[in-house]
């Protein structure tokens, strides 16, 4: 996989603190815990390459496509039009069984060839594995997802929840198979306030940020401190 050229990921703030943005057809782990703002970040980096005609494919497992897409659109994130033109993808998916991860995958990569994307985010790998019951499983699903992603050269966000109270990234072997992590992370301070972080543990052949920035989010979405 040769990796040079960088694409913006939606967010001028990220782009500064990994040095242009993400390579061009890395895969990237999105962590953190639940309400962080991990769809809001991998919806607008969709969005945005949709807009600089890099059709992009958004996989839901978490929820419907109908919430998605309702949700987003309060951070001034409108994908109808986008689908309209064919320019953008949402996929509304659900896994219950290992025979459903390969239709699954089989829909994501129709999506990818029809739309010739440039762009996936798979939205989460924890609801994506639900279904499945073995370790076995799971990191069969993980290697699957990772040659889909090898084999159709998307610049792929792969989005995982951290549970409450718990240092444990998904299933574990994404983390191996990443070729970046971003975790993002919330918790209330002393005097009961919100406060957000975001840290760049991970990412190949970048000189990026080794510190860690706090974030917030408003109705533009996330605002990262530099």
């Amino acid at each position: 996989m040769i990796m040079s050229e960088r694409i913006s990921t939606g967010n001028p703030e990220l782009d500064t603190l990994l040095d242009g943005g993400f390579l061009k057809n890395s895969m990237i782990l999105l962590a953190g815990n639940p309400g962080a703002g991990k769809t809001i970040l991998s919806s607008r980096f969709i969005y945005e390459g949709a807009l600089e005609d890099e059709p992009g494919v958004y996989a839901c497992f978490a929820e419907t496509r109908k919430r998605l897409i309702s949700d987003v659109k309060k951070f001034g994130i409108d994908y109808e039009p986008l689908i309209r033109r064919r320019k953008v993808e949402v996929l509304d998916l659900s896994i219950g069984s290992e025979t459903e991860v390969q239709s699954a995958l089989n829909q994501i990569f129709e999506s990818i060839t029809t739309l010739r994307a440039k762009r996936l985010v798979v939205d989460s790998i924890a609801a994506m594995a639900m279904g499945l019951e073995t370790e076995f499983e799971k990191r069969h699903l993980i290697r699957l997802l990772y040659r889909l992603i090898l084999k159709t050269g998307c610049t792929t966000i792969a989005i995982t929840d951290i549970p409450w109270n718990s240092n444990r990234i998904g299933e574990s072997i994404e983390e191996f198979v990443a070729d970046g992590i971003i975790l993002m992370e919330h918790q209330y301070d002393s005097s009961d306030t919100l406060k957000r972080q975001l840290r760049i543990t991970k990412m190949r052949g970048t000189n990026h940020s080794r510190k860690t920035h706090k974030y917030t989010i408003s109705s533009n979405g996330l605002n990262i401190e530099l």
